[in-house]
């Protein structure tokens, strides 16, 4: 695996940059966050072992293929989405009294905001409780959790949130660690849509048919390669 570059570090509290986005990554002036090469692509096949259509599939699912806010200038955020039930059960401090959208009891998607505006709810969140907030949002090409970033591959959340900002490659291996640590990887192999997305997505995968947008992912990547 490759190194993330040392000069990436992880801040908080969080830094401004030039345009008034705040950020938990300081990035090197000039420092590209590269997009997955073909070449990156055919690595992870090789070393995961697992067909280069499968992967492309449910990053397409996940993030529509792409891990970074596609309208932000660079260097830009990762995607992520912040899960205000998460936040709610990962800390005991009352947030929900004073900000019912960043903490409730149950999952509620009319709390997503979508886009730069996720990141808002993250940083808010942050100043309640810094790191059960990071835990609580799912990030990049696989919109792998915070909470899970052992089982991503890495030592810390830090770690996990400064290869995030690094760039796609470190993002699809989070995703892969994660499906082969969670014994996941041959119903993917075997695009059992259904055991799969069970694990990945939750017991109730198939309220938002995550099953059979992978199989039409799937199907799709098959005909592009």
């Amino acid at each position: 695996m490759r190194p993330v570059p040392s000069e990436i570090k992880y801040s908080f509290p969080p830094i401004t940059y030039p345009d008034g986005r705040k950020s938990v990554c300081k990035i090197p002036q000039g420092y590209i966050q590269p997009a997955l090469s073909t070449s990156d692509y055919h690595e992870l096949s090789k070393e995961y072992g697992v067909e280069l259509a499968l992967v492309k599939a449910v990053m397409q699912v996940e993030s529509c293929g792409s891990g970074f806010l596609l309208n932000e200038p660079a260097p830009a955020r990762p995607k992520i989405l912040f899960e205000a039930h998460l936040f709610y059960h990962a800390t005991p401090k009352p947030v929900s009294r004073s900000r019912p959208d960043l903490s409730c009891p149950e999952w509620n998607q009319d709390l997503y905001k979508g886009g730069s505006a996720e990141w808002g709810r993250l940083l808010d969140a942050m100043e309640f409780d810094e790191v059960p907030a990071l835990a609580s949002a799912s990030y990049g090409l696989g919109q792998v959790l915070g909470e899970n970033y052992k089982l991503a591959g890495c030592a810390s959340i830090q770690q996990f949130i400064q290869e995030n900002f690094a760039g796609e490659y470190w993002q699809a291996r989070h995703m892969m660690n994660y499906i082969v640590n969670t014994n996941l990887l041959d119903f993917l192999k075997q695009r059992n849509w259904a055991k799969f997305a069970y694990g990945y997505n939750g017991p109730l995968y198939w309220e938002h048919e995550y099953d059979k947008k992978l199989a039409a992912a799937y199907k799709e990547a098959v005909v592009v390669a």
